[in-house]
């Protein structure tokens, strides 16, 4: 048995790395097991930063984020009420924040973090006039530049308390869609929210730059009759099924994948396989407790999914057949439900790195 390590150092416990390593455990396929929602926009608002907090648009139609004109800054808070929509127990496997502008003045792309915010806030009842981007008189319970409810709680630290780490990153353009990109933060997060719902507090978005004037971008809100407010994107699975994950590096045009016969439950029988490999080849299937969303890249189009800098263990050698195929029988061990279980597989090929990763499959066993 063979164990690889490699940089971004992976969570895992004593006794479930000796598992991992003892029982060779295997993870994930099916496809049609993993299921996506869209969570809706609970509550949203936007902070304008005013020296006496008076300022708020709760039932308003726009977000705004950036700088304005006049130098004032613009935040946005959303709040996603996740364990509404996914079942308690389940791991979120992937997660994707999507807003929309509706309009700006600032013709280049804008970059907008999400981070965690640390406080329970509030959406009143405020309506700003005319475009929306200066704001209306606060009403009770709203959030503002310094009321988490206006007029009797405050934030610690004005514009907000957030995580200084953001979760999540959104390309913006001038008008349109923009979607977040997926991260290790923004996936705990999430699995937070829904594992202890009292501490969702949603999340602060505002502009990498809140320097340059005339940057403010005002996004659809919840309330507005036209547009797409902002949505919360979830992919998860529960104990006993699999998610496929990521994309295999390109074979003869088509991707390498990795992929599981049998539902993930301990005691029980699997087939691990692999399809559209380079023919012929020595494969390894190789088996981790945890995943990078992102990925980390070794060639084009072409990612390390299993944790870099984490324990990686070689379970098992095969030839793939002339057509690229191959299957490995694993044995689930039993007395581990909930435990996540990461599979990638890597084989021979004659691109200049000598070698190709497969997509990765994520199982939860049952």
């Amino acid at each position: 048995m063979i164990h690889h390590a490699a940089p971004c150092a992976a969570h895992t416990t004593s006794r479930a790395a000796v598992l991992l390593t003892a029982f060779v455990l295997a993870a994930a396929a099916s496809v049609s097991a993993q299921t996506t929602v869209s969570v809706p926009c609970a509550r949203d608002n936007t902070l304008y930063q005013n020296a006496t907090g008076a300022l708020s648009n709760g039932a308003g139609t726009g977000l705004f984020v950036g700088l304005t004109g006049s130098g004032g800054i613009r935040r946005t808070l959303v709040r996603f009420d996740v364990a509404a929509m996914v079942p308690s127990g389940a791991r979120i496997v992937s997660a994707m924040l999507t807003v929309e502008v509706a309009q700006s003045t600032f013709s280049s792309p804008l970059n907008v973090t999400g981070h965690r915010v640390l406080q329970t806030w509030g959406e009143g009842t405020s309506v700003a006039g005319g475009g929306g981007g200066g704001g209306a008189p606060a009403t009770v319970g709203d959030a503002t530049w310094l009321h988490t409810f206006f007029a009797t709680n405050f934030w610690t630290n004005a514009g907000g308390d957030f995580a200084a780490a953001p979760s999540l990153l959104i390309v913006t353009q001038p008008t349109g869609p923009a979607s977040s990109t997926l991260s290790a933060a923004m996936l705990g997060d999430v699995q937070g929210w829904l594992d202890t719902p009292a501490q969702n507090f949603g999340w602060l978005l505002k502009a990498v730059d809140e320097t340059t004037v005339h940057t403010a971008r005002r996004l659809v809100s919840r309330e507005s009759a036209t547009g797409t407010a902002p949505v919360l994107q979830v992919t998860y699975i529960t104990p006993g099924q699999s998610a496929a994950f990521g994309q295999g590096c390109p074979v003869g045009g088509l991707p390498f994948t990795c992929g599981m016969v049998g539902a993930p439950i301990g005691g029980t029988t699997v087939q691990v396989t692999q399809t559209n490999g380079p023919a012929g080849q020595l494969a390894a299937n190789l088996v981790s407790l945890s995943y990078d969303p992102a990925g980390f890249p070794l060639l084009p189009q072409c990612s390390l999914y299993l944790p870099f800098g984490g324990l990686i263990v070689t379970q098992s050698l095969l030839f793939l057949s002339n057509t690229g195929a191959g299957s490995t029988t694993v044995n689930l061990p039993p007395g581990f439900p909930g435990l996540l279980l990461v599979w990638q597989s890597a084989a021979i090929d004659s691109n200049p790195a000598g070698f190709v990763l497969s997509s990765a499959l994520l199982s939860l066993l049952q």
